[in-house]
């Protein structure tokens, strides 16, 4: 039941909006097209009979025209199977663009991305949006329709196998026993039996699965990490260790794969054997009938077809068990990162908005409840210039995210200027788009050639304006102190109202991070600044220090 309320809870944002009726259409789509061919199958079962009552007689003209109504069933049924699959496939597409854009949304809402990275929690988030929510949707999809058609092809042979099969007569301990449709209730008996032990051999297979995607999404994101700080492994020539580290998040992947190995052994054991017995159980169980020519040739092939059909459709729990526990461990991870985002976004701080930035006994702590700069009270009058003084360590970072509602872990209040505020770190975020798109970040709409090219200009990026059109990875292309060029260039073009710089301009010598601060002051004019830099020269650029001390 767990499971099916997650279900519900994942799924009822999709289904439930009135926007989705074309989903709805494709849903009955596919379990109509599923129920048609539930009804070939019965045509075909009736056609089995005719067929070897036919054969077992050499009737050879009438086998000549049951080979072409067979033929019509096949056409029939590869049209309608092919259809069902394009449908399904397109309704597959609607829901998971649809629940990827709502999960996206959600992850980057209120900065919930950022404050999800403080804990670690939940792991790998690009894994749960972009696998998780495949498996998810293909297999909901797939095991609603397979459910709902068993169930209708269970109904429709149920008949036909109770009709089939009969009275039977048989004496127990000197008592006489008669069992009307006996075949049915053969079915029923080795399918609930198959269900039992099928769950309790695989049973394990969840937790398992579950691992599975946590420790392949692992040795993915290490892989990236490589690759995003190539550079630096290079540098420090640091090969071995990062072999190794690889090595080692592969072992646990091998080492889950190996148990995958041994329980889904296990089940294979039992389902494979179950399976096999089953096509020979009804023609054991109507064989008495047989010898005593009570039905005929056909009518044993019907029995058999008719038993296969209610026995394949009642073992759908048995067939895609496996299935079922991925879709579960899928669900789980699901549900594990709406609620992390969710309890994220509950952490989301705001200021005041007013004339000021100021704050009033504001205190920062660390995400384990310890404090690191208490009671702080500052104010900072519209277009004034602060720099924020003291130790590496202190707060000083975690005061300039908390003033941009970044830093859930504080107490106090604080007050900003209306507006728009932007913070640019120390190391700025270079993605790999055009340079054009590179600039104007994080602006979405579109910045006229020669705006951009007079903002390279400005910050010394001359030698860029031909490559306006070049996609590239940025942080390789770009030296450390270009790359903060490149952020103040963003400034300029997206001409915030407050203005937080974090050490942005630490990969330049003074003279040119003091003559690119002072262009900011005449380009943006009224612009409030807070500023961390450990550059001493550049303390005359700020109207005002505040030395901040340690707790």
């Amino acid at each position: 039941m767990k499971t099916l309320r997650a279900f519900y809870r994942l799924s009822r944002p999709f289904w439930a909006s009135r926007q989705q009726w074309r989903a709805w259409l494709m849903l009955a789509a596919v379990i109509g097209l599923g129920l048609l061919v539930v009804q070939i199958n019965v045509l075909i079962n009736s056609w089995s009979k005719t067929f070897y009552d036919t054969l077992a007689a050499f009737d050879t003209t009438g086998l000549y025209g049951l080979v072409g109504e067979y033929a019509l069933y096949l056409g029939s049924y590869v049209l309608i199977v092919v259809a069902m699959d394009y449908i399904r496939k397109g309704l597959e597409l609607r829901w998971r663009q649809a629940m990827t854009g709502r999960l996206t949304d959600a992850w980057l809402a209120d900065q919930a991305f950022y404050r999800l990275g403080l804990t670690g929690e939940p792991d790998n988030p690009d894994q749960r949006i972009a696998q998780d929510v495949d498996l998810m949707v293909g297999l909901s999809i797939e095991l609603v329709a397979s459910l709902v058609i068993n169930l209708a092809q269970v109904g429709a042979f149920v008949v036909i196998l109770w009709n089939l099969s009969g009275v039977l007569t048989f004496s127990l301990f000197g008592e006489s026993f008669t069992v009307h449709g006996y075949l049915v209730w053969i079915v029923l008996a080795y399918t609930l039996l198959g269900s039992l032990f099928t769950h309790l051999i695989g049973k394990p297979l969840h937790v398992l699965n579950y691992e599975r995607e946590h420790r392949e999404a692992d040795f993915r994101a290490s892989l990236l990490r490589k690759r995003d700080h190539a550079e630096q492994i290079a540098l420090y020539r640091g090969e071995a260790v990062e072999r190794e580290h690889l090595a080692e998040r592969f072992r646990a992947i091998a080492d889950n794969w190996r148990q995958l190995m041994g329980r889904e052994r296990n089940l294979s054991l039992f389902t494979v054997s179950y399976e096999r017995l089953s096509l020979i159980i009804p023609v054991f169980a109507a064989l008495p009938a047989f010898m005593a020519k009570t039905i005929t040739l056909g009518g044993l092939m019907q029995i058999r077809s008719a038993f296969s059909a209610v026995h394949g459709s009642l073992s759908w729990f048995i067939k895609l068990y496996t299935r079922l526990v991925r879709w579960s461990a899928a669900l789980q991870r699901l549900e594990q990162f709406e609620q992390a985002i969710a309890a994220s976004r509950a952490q989301a701080t705001s200021a005041v908005q007013g004339e000021t930035l100021c704050t009033r006994g504001l205190t920062l702590c660390r995400p384990d409840g310890s404090p690191m700069l208490r009671d702080l009270d500052l104010r900072v009058g519209q277009g004034q210039w602060l720099r924020l003084g003291g130790r590496s360590g202190l707060g000083k970072s975690t005061l300039l995210r908390t003033l941009q509602g970044l830093w859930p872990y504080c107490l106090g209040d604080w007050q900003l200027p209306a507006g728009r505020s932007l913070l640019l770190p120390q190391k700025p975020y270079m993605p790999h788009m055009s340079l054009r798109g590179l600039l104007a970040y994080p602006q979405v709409q579109a910045i006229d050639d020669v705006v951009l090219v007079d903002v390279l200009g400005k910050v010394g990026l001359g030698g860029l304006i031909g490559q306006l059109d070049k996609q590239a990875e940025w942080d390789r292309v770009l030296s450390g102190g270009e790359q903060q060029r490149v952020s103040l260039a963003r400034a300029l073009l997206y001409r915030p109202d407050t203005l937080y710089l974090d050490e942005a301009t630490s990969q330049l010598d003074t003279g040119s991070a003091r003559g690119l601060l002072e262009m900011l002051k005449r380009e943006l004019p009224g612009c409030t600044v807070v500023a961390v830099t450990h550059q001493e020269g550049l303390a005359s650029v700020f109207g005002n220090t505040v030395e901040l001390e340690a707790v």
